[in-house]
């Protein structure tokens, strides 16, 4: 087992009645009713994105007797727009992604995953171990990585920082630009095209526990204060028994021996119902934003 398995976490959660899942097809009636969408944005590259959940897609389809179909998307606007559209009914998006749908039509959070007993992360500003920046504003007048425009942790969170400070990005950085992914950013400073990036603490620690991971050939020169954990998000139209019935299976698999597989290779403990004020802190931070 690798070091970045985490231990499982105990925790509370209420009861609910599994229904017949055929009515996930009421939410889009152009879609058969024995078939239900989930989609995943690339918080990793696409193919080990595609490797970690194609096995809980998997365990989907064997609890819910449904075929489950697998949707990617190269960025959280992708996602979205699939959800806005009712094209999926379910999506892991990152906490921007849900803010920005949240607002804008209404996305809700079913379930947050539980990852170190934790149901928050943070935003690691990286360098190279070179680099003789020891901060955030050192880096000014230098070559900086986004991973995606709706990221906190890969945008939202660096950009509010340095606004506060009294600059735009464009007149801190020399030139930025996006990866697409988190571990495409670290990739990126460890290799020379940027010179600092922000990317998603959990997705660092877990690389840093490989060998031969470029996590190895950077440095964590700032962590942000901690934000509520990129969320498992349903489309706005999905009905109460639906929910009820994802919801289920998702808090159920901590106790489930296949469950409990699929989440260790997920490199999560579980699933828990967020409590309101989770986001709380994420929301303040995206209005600090003046760009």
């Amino acid at each position: 087992m690798r070091k970045s398995k985490f231990s499982s976490l105990i925790f509370s959660f209420i009861v609910f009645i599994l229904l017949p899942f055929q009515v996930l097809a009421q939410v889009d009636k152009g879609q058969h009713a024995d078939h239900f969408f989930f989609a995943v944005s690339a918080m990793v590259s696409p193919a080990k994105t595609l490797v970690h959940f194609a096995e809980f897609r998997d365990y989907l389809e064997e609890k819910l007797d449904i075929h489950v179909h697998l949707k990617q998307r190269r960025t959280y606007e992708g996602i979205n727009n699939l959800l806005h559209e009712a094209s999926v009914q379910m999506a892991f998006t990152c906490t921007g992604g849900y803010l920005a749908g949240r607002k804008d039509f209404g996305l809700e959070v079913l379930a947050v995953p539980v990852v170190k007993e934790k149901t928050s992360y943070q935003s690691y500003i990286i360098t190279a171990r070179d680099n003789p920046a020891r901060s955030l504003e050192e880096l000014q007048g230098q070559v900086f990585a986004f991973t995606d425009p709706l990221s906190l942790s890969g945008r939202i969170y660096p950009v509010a920082t340095i606004n506060t400070l009294g600059y735009t990005t464009d007149s801190f950085f020399k030139k930025t630009f996006y990866t697409e992914s988190h571990d495409k950013s670290i990739e990126a400073v460890a290799t020379g095209l940027a010179d600092g990036a922000a990317v998603d603490s959990l997705i660092f620690d877990s690389l840093y526990a490989l060998p031969d991971s470029f996590a190895r050939q950077v440095r964590v020169i700032h962590k942000s204060k901690e934000f509520g954990m990129p969320p498992v998000v349903v489309t706005p139209g999905l009905d109460k028994e639906s929910k009820r019935a994802l919801l289920k299976v998702l808090l159920g698999m901590s106790n489930d021996p296949r469950g409990q597989v699929v989440l260790q290779h997920l490199e999560m403990d579980g699933f828990a119902i967020p409590p309101p004020e989770l986001y709380r802190s994420a929301i303040l931070l995206r209005k600090q934003l003046k760009e």
